[in-house]
């Protein structure tokens, strides 16, 4: 329905909705006006009210005339700039709901002041929403403004408080797609909500909110993308300029978008390092704790020139040539082994003669004669089984060298006459013939040992039936020995011929004492691979020390408690030299390269494909070497990067990672919230259009 405005005699502007002319002005009339307004006719006009935010009035179709009191609007102008701006506001961080609120209030407040005969809420209502409208036609820049203005602190609230789907992806440096579906879900829900505040009914309300939400949905989910597309163009012109006026934000940059591709949080980097500072490693940098995708970043800082290059790499090589050191003392501590094999065999050895010297001694006192008949009789059943020899007549033929080994023994004993019985006599010659038996294993004579050593136990036995202090001498020196002889054991067991699970076996028999004196003997061998390995810096001493067979043994033989730490010192050791060949070793035309432009502030290969008449790979080259610079990669931000990945201090680490995490977190917040506003803005424009019912 038209609206017209009639200027009355006091010269102030009235606006009246009418079906007619006729109609506005009997209705001007009969709101006690002149009545000779009619004279004033040719300065109505009529105007379309926007959305259809006018009510009808009522006329009596017979006679023309208006039926209860017809519907006077404010004039135009009657809003400033800043009250549309307000009125904008208001409607965008109201979700539309604004004019809802006010009529409620405006309810209330007239039937308290009428006493119960104000005026309907609809009539209420519809007096908000015109003005409102005529907020946004006197205005509508204004009113816009004001729009954006409550959209952009809608989209700060929710972000703050967690109920922003796109803001909290954004927050954890989610991907770019979920960031984007957070934001379909921010954009459907506040499309949604505005689509139903712009409605006057509960149809209307359906509707709008049918609308709204899908419009959100797509606005919300393509905002995102459009954002960091516009970002990947304009990055190019700002970069070059910006990385120089901020070195320290875009080495930030790059070092959280390596601690993203990581896959690790700051918590993790800092615990890494703490871990490896309480092990003895405080040369691990943040490099070494990122992996990969660190050792890449540091590869970067070590190939390109830059202030703090030099220091870099001489970092790099001087931790790699102490690799063997660092090593040596992580095998030593964790085998509990301070000692070499032999040293450990000596001191044991001469531990075991001492307590001999002491202990058989003591044996000595109070012995009585000894039967040696039973060594005798063992040594008579290999020379003449089954016959005494000694009544047979002479024969010609020669011993071999196990009979001649036996006489000899039985020799000690015997002249086939009389015997020895003296405790001490017979005590020196099962010494001698102990000696023989380790003489015999050591040659590899398994025979003679076995033969000589049931000769040895007959002896035993006799003396410990001679002596009561005997059997534990003898005990004594029994268990020394097997210490000793487990040194021997545990260098075997280094050997890549063994198999882990029989020395596993082997070891688990052993004593205390025998399983410390293996493990002495086990990593001394382990120990000479480390230090005879070349001393070059492309040689990675670890890996001798990371194979199958020693990931099934290591476990098994370290010291109490040292297992874990074993393992970890030689996974970061593994890992310092990967990040150090990262940086340093392969080929070295990247870096030849790097330097020769960088020198004479020319990339020679541009030239070269130019003169081979090559002039697009001559064009590819000159991108090329714009890409640092357009990445925001000058020198400056190389410098600040490469000092960052070898920060081995925890704290300082957590900083610095801290920092760019919150400053890579900031920026896609923001984008979220622009995406977020966006998507609303969208959504409240496309709801505006429809009718208001």
């Amino acid at each position: 329905m038209p609206v017209f405005e009639i200027q009355g005699p006091d010269g102030s502007t009235y606006q009246v909705a009418a079906p007619d002319q006729n109609a506005a002005l009997t209705a001007f009339h009969g709101m006690g006006q002149e009545t000779n307004a009619r004279a004033h006719a040719g300065i109505l006009r009529a105007k379309a009210i926007h959305n259809g935010a006018s009510r009808e009035v009522p006329v009596d179709p017979q006679t023309g005339q208006p039926v209860g009191v017809p519907r006077f609007y404010p004039k135009s102008g009657e809003y400033s700039k800043l009250g549309s701006g307000l009125a904008g506001l208001t409607d965008m961080a109201s979700f539309g709901l604004a004019d809802e609120a006010a009529s409620g209030l405006g309810y209330a407040l007239d039937h308290t002041l009428a006493a119960g005969k104000g005026r309907p809420f609809s009539e209420i209502h519809q007096d908000v929403l015109d003005q409102q409208q005529q907020a946004y036609d006197d205005n509508p820049y204004s009113y816009m403004t004001g729009m954006g203005v409550g959209g952009v602190g809608d989209g700060l609230a929710l972000a703050k408080s967690g109920l922003s789907f796109g803001a909290k992806a954004a927050e954890k440096s989610l991907p770019l797609l979920r960031i984007a579906l957070g934001g379909a879900a921010d954009g459907a829900i506040a499309g949604g909500l505005n689509g139903a505040g712009r409605g006057t009914d509960l149809e209307s309300r359906v509707t709008g909110a049918a609308i709204g939400a899908p419009v959100g949905a797509v606005a919300g989910f393509g905002l995102p993308y459009l954002a960091s597309g516009v970002s990947a163009a304009v990055k190019p012109f700002i970069a070059p300029i910006a990385s120089r006026m901020f070195p320290s934000s875009y080495a930030n940059a790059a070092l959280n978008e390596g601690l993203r591709r990581s896959g690790a949080t700051v918590d993790d980097i800092a615990d890494r390092l703490t871990a490896a500072q309480a092990d003895g490693q405080g040369m691990y940098t943040i490099a070494d704790a990122m992996g990969n995708s660190g050792q890449r970043l540091l590869s970067t800082a070590a190939r390109n020139p830059h202030e703090g290059r030099q220091a870099l790499v001489e970092a790099l090589q001087g931790r790699q040539a102490g690799q063997a050191d660092r090593l040596t003392n992580t095998l030593a501590e964790a085998f509990s082994a301070p000692d070499t094999a032999a040293q450990r065999a000596a001191a044991l050895t001469s531990a075991r003669s001492a307590a001999a010297d002491a202990n058989y001694a003591a044996a000595r006192e109070g012995a009585g004669p000894v039967d040696v008949s039973g060594a005798i009789a063992a040594a008579d059943s290999i020379l003449t089984p089954g016959v005494n020899r000694l009544a047979s007549p002479a024969s010609r033929i020669a011993d071999d060298s196990l009979e001649g080994a036996v006489q000899r023994a039985r020799s000690l004993l015997t002249d086939s006459n009389s015997q020895l019985t003296d405790f001490n006599s017979v005590l020196r010659a099962k010494q001698d013939i102990g000696d023989q038996i380790t003489t015999a294993v050591r040659a590899g004579q398994n025979n003679r040992a076995r033969v000589l050593g049931q000769i040895s136990d007959q002896l035993d036995a006799a003396l410990e039936q001679s002596s009561s202090g005997y059997r534990q001498a003898n005990d004594m020196f029994r268990t020394q020995s097997g210490a000793i002889d487990a040194v021997d054991t545990g260098m075997g067991a280094a050997s890549g011929r063994t198999r882990a699970p029989d020395n596993i076996d082997t070891f688990n028999a052993m004593t205390p004492d025998q399983q410390s004196a293996f493990r002495a003997g086990y990593v001394d061998p382990l120990i000479s691979r480390v230090q005879n390995a070349a001393s070059s810096g492309a040689t990675n001493k670890a890996r001798t020390l990371l194979t199958e067979k020693a990931a099934q043994e290591f476990p098994a033989f370290a010291a109490p408690g040292r297992a874990d730490q074993l393992a970890a010192r030689l996974s970061r050791e593994q890992r310092m030299f990967e990040t150090s060949n990262a940086a340093l070793g392969g080929s070295k035309t990247a870096d030849n390269l790097a330097d020769a432009a960088d020198l004479n502030k020319f990339d020679p290969s541009i030239m070269t494909n130019l003169l081979h008449g090559r002039p697009i790979a001559a064009a590819v080259s000159a991108i090329s070497k714009g890409l640092n610079e357009a990445r925001g990669l000058p020198p400056s931000v190389i410098n600040r990067l490469s000092q960052a990945l070898m920060e081995p201090d925890p704290a300082a680490a957590r900083l610095l990672l801290s920092a760019g995490k919150d400053a890579s977190m900031n920026a896609a917040k923001r984008r979220a919230i622009y995406s977020s506003v966006l998507a609303r803005l969208g959504s409240q424009y496309v709801t505006s259009l429809m009718p208001a019912n």
